[in-house]
């Protein structure tokens, strides 16, 4: 996983998985996901990060999404 953050676009992108994106869903006005081929989420972006008055929510409120289309199975 990685995390870059871009001061100019003011946006937070997490990189789950190094793989061709294949899909993109934005989900709020600020959250958008990506997803390969499979459909599974392999980056979150998150746009005017610093204007959010809590961006880990907002970090929280995306994982929360991921886990709901992709349920962790044994």
């Amino acid at each position: 996983m990685t995390i870059h953050y871009s001061h100019e676009a003011d946006a937070l992108y997490i990189r789950l998985k190094e793989t061709d994106i294949a899909n993109t869903d934005e989900i709020t006005e600020d959250i958008i996901l990506d997803y390969d081929k499979d459909g599974n989420v392999v980056g979150i972006e998150i746009l005017s990060a610093s204007e959010k008055a809590d961006t880990k929510q907002l970090i929280i409120q995306a994982f929360d999404k991921v886990m709901v289309e992709q349920p962790v199975t044994a």
